[in-house]
């Protein structure tokens, strides 16, 4: 069985989007599948497939930063994250 990591995702900027997500995979994040997520601070849950996230605190702000896009993978729904809108999460 794969190593899981309990991480928090932030924006590049430091607000924080989801607490406790649950990566099972080593390596960078790449998507973030919803049911996976502990606490969305976001709201991605009841967003449907091709719909751009971003971060609301940023947008507050003034900035439209995406976070990334809602999409089906492996059958699952998830984010596939932008690299440029989050900070970088590397597992081991």
């Amino acid at each position: 069985m794969a190593k899981q990591k309990i991480i928090d995702v932030e924006c590049k900027k430091g607000h924080l989007l989801f607490e406790k997500y649950r990566k099972v995979k080593a390596g960078n994040l790449m998507k973030c599948y919803i049911d996976e997520i502990g606490i969305d601070y976001i709201g991605v849950s009841g967003l449907s497939n091709g719909t751009d996230v971003y971060c609301p605190n940023c947008k507050k702000e003034g900035e439209n930063l995406r976070i990334g896009r809602i999409a089906l993978v492996h059958g699952r729904p998830a984010v596939v994250v932008n690299h440029g809108g989050i900070k970088p999460i590397k597992t081991k």
